[in-house]
Formats: C-alpha cells, structure tokens, sequence
C-alpha cells in the first residue's frame, strides 16, 4: 500500500518551469490523431476587444 504522504506527493503542481502551456492545433482532442506534429505550438490568437 501506498503512504498517504506519498499520495499526497502526486497532488503537489510540479516545480515552476518544468510545464508549460501553449497553444496547439484542435486535431489534438481527436484520440485517433496521433504524431509529432501535434505537438509544434500555434501562434498566438491576436487579443482582441469586444466593442
């Protein structure tokens, strides 16, 4: 059995630059869409206001 500390440990958010998080195309909510394209990060959507 595992320790509660131990559970506990892998509630933790991880150490501060190991993630990141970035825009990516929309076939990557698609299980059967599989590659390393899927990962190259999309520019940015230009801020825009609503009036």
């Amino acid at each position: 059995h595992t320790g509660l500390d131990e559970l506990r440990a892998l509630l933790e958010p991880p150490p501060g630059g190991l993630m990141r998080a970035y825009p990516v195309a929309t076939a990557v909510s698609n299980v059967r869409n599989n590659g390393p394209e899927l990962l190259e990060e999309l520019a940015a959507p230009e801020e825009s206001t609503l009036f």
